[in-house]
C-alpha cells in the first residue's frame, strides 16, 4: 500500500453485510432493511437504528473519497459477537459475517482490510475460525469485545486462544460491547460515552497487569485511544510497586502499555497528547468509528497539528497491516 499525499488510513469503522438478513438464530443479530435505512434486531427486540453507510461499499467509498481516507479496516459491529447465544449458533453467525468481510476485501483490496469476528465463549470455535480467517480468507485479524463467556481476558481458559493468535501474527482489536454493570449505563446514550472508555480501560489494565504481554508477542489494539487506560497508568504503577502479588508482571504497567496499540478516538487534543505520552507513538493509528452518529469527521482531524502525524495517519496503520512490528 501507498497513500496518495495527504490520504489516511482509518482503522477503527464498522460494518454487517446485507445477508444478515437472513439470519435467524437465537441471540445474534438480525438486520432488517427499508432502502437506505436499516434496523438491527436481536432475539426480536430492536437494539439499533443505522443506515446504509453500515453495508453499502459504494456509499462507504464516495464518503472516504470525500474525506481524502485511502484505506478502512472493516470490522463487525460489535453486537454481533454474540457471546451469549449458543456456542454452534455464534460459529456459524460468525463464519457468515468472515466470508462477506472477505468478499469485500477481494472486490476492492485498494480500499479495504478486515477484521474477522470469533465466537469467544467457545475457545476451540474461536481457535478455529481464527484460523480460518486468517489462513483460508486472508483477512488481517480479529476484533473481540473485552468480556466472554463470563471470562475477562486474561483468564487462564483463553490461553489456546491468546497462542493462536500469536502463532498467526493476527492484530487484535479490543473493542466492548457489553460488560457486567453496563444495566446502570443504558440512559442518556452512556453506554457510548461513558461504558465503552471504561470498560476498553478496564480490559487494558486486565492486560498491562496479567503477565500476558511478557509471555506473547500479541499485536493488541485498544480502541478509543485506550479508553481510561493512559490516564490509570500511574496509579497501576504505583500498586505495581507496592503490592508483591502485582509483581508477577517484571515491568510496570506503564511500560508494558507501550506494547499495545490503540488508536486516536479521543475528539481532544490535550487528550491526544496524553496517549501519544503514555502509549508508543509508533503504536497510534487513527480510528474514525465509521459509520456512526459520533464518528470523527474527517478521521483524523483530531491528528492536526499533533506530533508524527504522518505515522499517525498512515505509516503506523500500514505497518501494522503489513504484519511488521514496531520496535519498542
Amino acid at each position: 500500500m501507498s497513500p496518495a499525499t495527504g490520504e489516511t488510513i482509518d482503522f477503527h469503522t464498522h460494518f454487517i453485510d446485507r445477508s444478515m438478513e437472513i439470519v435467524e438464530l437465537p441471540k445474534c443479530v438480525t438486520l432488517r432493511r427499508a432502502g437506505a435505512q436499516g434496523q438491527l434486531f436481536r432475539d426480536g427486540a430492536l437494539y439499533r437504528v443505522i443506515d446504509e453507510r453500515s453495508w453499502d461499499i459504494d456509499r462507504r467509498i464516495a464518503d472516504m473519497d470525500a474525506e481524502r481516507i485511502g484505506r478502512q479496516v472493516l470490522s463487525p459491529i460489535p453486537v454481533s459477537y454474540s457471546y451469549d447465544a449458543a456456542p454452534a449458533d455464534a460459529a456459524a453467525h460468525a463464519a457468515r459475517q468472515n466470508d462477506a468481510l472477505a468478499e469485500v476485501v477481494r472486490r476492492r483490496p485498494d480500499r479495504f482490510s478486515a477484521l474477522a469476528t470469533v465466537p469467544l465463549q467457545d475457545v476451540d470455535l474461536a481457535v478455529s475460525e481464527l484460523q480460518r480467517a486468517m489462513r483460508d480468507l486472508a483477512l488481517s485479524g480479529i476484533e473481540i469485545g473485552t468480556t466472554a463467556g463470563g471470562r475477562e481476558l486474561d483468564d487462564p481458559g483463553l490461553e489456546p486462544f491468546w497462542e493462536a493468535c500469536e502463532a498467526l501474527d493476527a492484530i487484535v482489536f479490543i473493542h466492548p460491547e457489553s460488560a457486567p454493570g453496563f444495566d446502570r449505563l443504558r440512559r442518556r446514550m452512556m453506554v457510548i460515552s461513558t461504558g465503552y472508555p471504561s470498560e476498553t480501560g478496564i480490559a487494558g489494565a486486565m492486560l498491562v497487569t496479567s503477565g500476558l504481554l511478557e509471555r506473547r508477542k500479541l499485536r493488541i489494539v485498544l480502541a478509543h485511544a485506550g479508553g481510561t487506560l493512559p490516564w490509570m497508568l500511574p496509579r497501576l504503577d504505583r500498586l505495581w510497586e507496592i503490592t508483591p502479588d502485582l509483581q508477577a508482571a517484571t515491568r510496570r504497567p506503564s511500560e508494558i502499555a507501550r506494547l499495545l496499540y490503540c488508536d486516536t478516538l479521543t475528539f481532544d487534543r490535550t487528550n491526544l497528547a496524553l496517549v501519544l505520552e503514555r502509549f508508543d507513538p509508533g503504536h497510534v493509528v487513527v480510528g474514525s468509528d465509521y459509520p456512526f452518529t459520533i464518528r470523527e469527521i474527517p478521521a483524523g482531524a483530531v491528528t492536526a497539528g499533533a506530533p508524527h502525524v504522518q505515522a499517525l495517519r498512515f505509516d503506523n496503520a500500514q505497518r501494522l497491516l503489513d504484519g511488521r512490528k514496531v520496535a519498542t
